[in-house]
Order: C-alpha cells, then sequence, then structure tokens
C-alpha cells in the first residue's frame, strides 16, 4: 500500500508540473487571459479530470505559478538573510540563479512570456518593501530616498539581466553576471549605511 501510495503521489506532481511546463509554452504564443483549460490539456496530453484535480481554471495555473516563485525567492530570504545580503548580496542574489537552475528551460519561457515585466516589477517592489520596513536595517540607514533609489535600481537592473539572460541577450554567464552586480551593489548600497 505505502510503495501504491508513493507512485500515486509522483504521478500526481508529475501531471501538475506538465500542466504547468504546458501553461508556460503556452503563454510563448497567447496572452495568459486567452489560454483556456482544454489548451493547456491538449498542450500536456492530460485529460481534464486531471487539470481539474491539480487546478480550478487556467487562470488558477498562472496564480500558482506566480505564488510558487514569489515563495521560493521570498521564502528563502528570511530577516536575517535581508540583513546579510547588504553586506554581500551575492548571498540572495546565488539563491535566485538556484532557483532558476532547477528547471532552466521552463524559467527562461516564463521569463520571455507577454506580461512578465508586471510580474517582475511587482517582485522588485516586494523585495524593497522588506528591506525599508526591516527594523534592523532602518536605523542604520542615513539617506532613505537615496537607499531606495539605489535598491530600485540595482533589483529592478538585476531582474533585467536575468530577463535579457533567459532571452539570450546577455552572453557572460549568468553566475559571473551576478558577481559583477553583487560588487557594484556592494559598493554603492554601503555609503546610504551607518
Amino acid at each position: 500500500m505505502e510503495e501504491r501510495q508513493k507512485k500515486t503521489y509522483r504521478n500526481s506532481i508529475r501531471s501538475e508540473k506538465s500542466i504547468i511546463h504546458a501553461y508556460v509554452q503556452l503563454m510563448q504564443n497567447k496572452t495568459s487571459k486567452r489560454i483556456t483549460v482544454t489548451d493547456i490539456v491538449n498542450k500536456a496530453d492530460l485529460n481534464r479530470s486531471t487539470f481539474y484535480a491539480h487546478f480550478k481554471s487556467a487562470e488558477d495555473v498562472r496564480e500558482r505559478i506566480q505564488k510558487d516563485v514569489l515563495k521560493e525567492l521570498l521564502g528563502s530570504l528570511d530577516k536575517n538573510d535581508y540583513r546579510n545580503s547588504l553586506a554581500n548580496p551575492y548571498i540572495a542574489m546565488e539563491h535566485v540563479i538556484d532557483f532558476l537552475k532547477k528547471d532552466e528551460e521552463m524559467y527562461k519561457m516564463l521569463l520571455n512570456t507577454p506580461g512578465v515585466d508586471s510580474f517582475l516589477n511587482e517582485l522588485r517592489d516586494i523585495v524593497i518593501k522588506q528591506y525599508l520596513s526591516d527594523e534592523v536595517i532602518l536605523p542604520n540607514i542615513h539617506d532613505r530616498e537615496g537607499f531606495e533609489m539605489n535598491m530600485r535600481l540595482f533589483i529592478g537592473g538585476y531582474l533585467s539581466v536575468v530577463k535579457d539572460w533567459a532571452a539570450g541577450n546577455v552572453t557572460i554567464p549568468l553566475e559571473r553576471c551576478t558577481q559583477i552586480m553583487s560588487e557594484s551593489i556592494t559598493l554603492c548600497v554601503n555609503q546610504y549605511l551607518n
């Protein structure tokens, strides 16, 4: 019985991943509002009942993708990581690389879909809000406006580099881009801290 439950669980995970991958593939040619459940099940080669066992609608798939990405990227940065990432931004940025490498093909497709910019802007704003609400970081910032503008510049810039990497527009490996940007961030951000 236990082995059968494991197999059922693996099949369920595999079906869910197939649905998500199919949705991302469809986003290459359609806006998310035009993607239907029929499109997804045809692309994933699954039946509708399998789809509905995991999701309520095509929109539910999009929301799940966004939620999972935000949860994974932001969940890894607890309060200590935010503080430490100012001294060494590479720590947080390396987590982004590791996350993208887990399913590189899918995330490259996702980063090249219409509408991804609004999601990346939302991600940027959430990260900035986390930094600006940290009770340990705030007292150490002597120019909050300067700090916030530079955080917008660097976080937005890094997300833009990641997007360019996904599109094949950056020939430098993402790890090296991250190292270069991390060094720049460290130099700049430290001037706003006590």
